[in-house]
This record gives structure tokens, sequence and C-alpha cells, in this order.
């Protein structure tokens, strides 16, 4: 290990805590799961988030953030990679901390109820087979500001990090998103069980769902749904 000194910001990221690798601009734009595994002289090795089904493609001073679980509420600093090591036994993304480590408004990953309709168009089945793709009718489950868990009827197999274009149920025309996949399961009525992040969302959008959010907070302590 490094010494307190070069360690005083990423200490921060308690080791084995989950965590989220997010990378804002370009290609592989998301957000991605990983688990906080070493920290050595001022960086932070995470477990290398996957793509697909393989390491996510990264570079040398890549620009990303990094959020970990805490006890009282996420802590979120920006990075740049480092290098990647795959000798481990857990392959490891090596980042380093360039900027303060702050605290997040835990509002901001609170997940509350969200039965709403609202409608998705399943970009990865348009790119596979172009003009096959169609709006489907898909139910909210709950929904933080970083993403929506839904539910919908289709028959075809998807995957982590396929991606929808949605048309979700705020605001007087709606709000347009693209969602990205993070777990898909098929349920025991044959529907399919999303959970997706916000991979791009109009920033006047935000004020929508954060006035969702806290509607359905005191509704709750009441005993009762947003409309």
């Amino acid at each position: 290990m490094g010494s307190q000194g070069s360690n005083a910001g990423v200490a921060e990221f308690p080791v084995g805590a989950k965590a989220e690798f997010k990378v804002h601009d370009g290609l592989f734009k998301g957000t991605y799961a990983s688990r906080v595994e070493d920290l050595r002289d001022g960086m932070v090795a995470l477990a290398h988030p996957m793509f697909k089904g393989g390491l996510l493609p990264v570079y040398r001073d890549m620009e990303c953030e990094v959020i970990s679980e805490d006890s009282r509420s996420p802590m979120r600093g920006s990075c740049v990679v480092v290098r990647s090591d795959l000798s481990s036994p857990v392959p490891l993304l090596w980042v380093r901390i360039s900027g303060p480590v702050e605290r997040v408004q835990r509002r901001r990953y609170l997940r509350v109820s969200c039965v709403k309709e609202f409608r998705v168009f399943p970009l990865e089945v348009e790119h596979r087979s172009p003009l096959s793709g169609r709006w489907l009718r898909a139910v909210g489950v709950d929904l933080s500001l970083g993403g929506i868990r839904f539910r919908l009827a289709f028959p075809y197999r998807l995957s982590r990090e396929d991606s929808f274009l949605g048309m979700l149920p705020f605001g007087e025309a709606g709000v347009p998103a693209v969602l990205r996949l993070t777990r898909v399961e098929r349920t025991a009525d044959g529907l399919l069980d999303c959970g997706s992040s916000f991979e791009s969302i109009p920033g006047w959008s935000e004020k929508y769902i954060i006035e969702f959010i806290r509607t359905q907070e005191l509704n709750s302590r009441q005993g009762r749904d947003a409309p």
C-alpha cells in the first residue's frame, strides 16, 4: 500500500464496496457496474467493467467517474484511466482520482415506485434487422435520477448493454431518453423485467423527475402513489 498521504483522496472509496464506473463521452458512454478492489499510491483499483460479455475498452488518460457505496451516502470522484491489469485473479482497472471526492445526495440514487406506462423502441433490434423495430408498451416499476426499471412483453432475447429509445411519462409531451439495460430477467408470466440507466437524457428533464421523486416520497409516507 502507498503512504497515508498519497491515499488521502482514494481512502473515501472503501475496498469491497460496490461501485459504478461512468464514461461520459464517446462510443462507450454509459454506467458500468464494478467493485473497489484495492487502493494504492493515490489510485483506485476497480473490478474491470464489462461490456457485452467482454472487458470494457478503455485507454490511458480516458476521463471517467467513480461512484462507490457508503454507509451514509455514495461517494463520487472524477478520475482518469491509468492502466488495466489482466494478470490478477480478477481483472483490474486502475484509475487515478483527478478531482475532489464528494458525497452525493442520496436522493439522486433513491428509487421510488413508478407504475406508469410509457413507450420504448428497441435500438439493438433495429440495428440487427433494419425496419423490424417498433414502438412497444412498457410499464415502469421504479425510478431514480439515474435510471428506470420497467417491464414489457417482448418475445426476443435482450442482453445487458442493449439500448432503447424511450419516451418517459413526464411533462406535457413526455421526455425522450436513451436507456441502456443493466439487467434483464424474464418473469414467470413471460414479461421482461429490465433495469436500465439513463445513457442520454435532456438536462431540462431532470426537474420533472426530481418533482416526481419528491411527490412519491411524500405520498409514500401517506400510503399512496403519485398520479
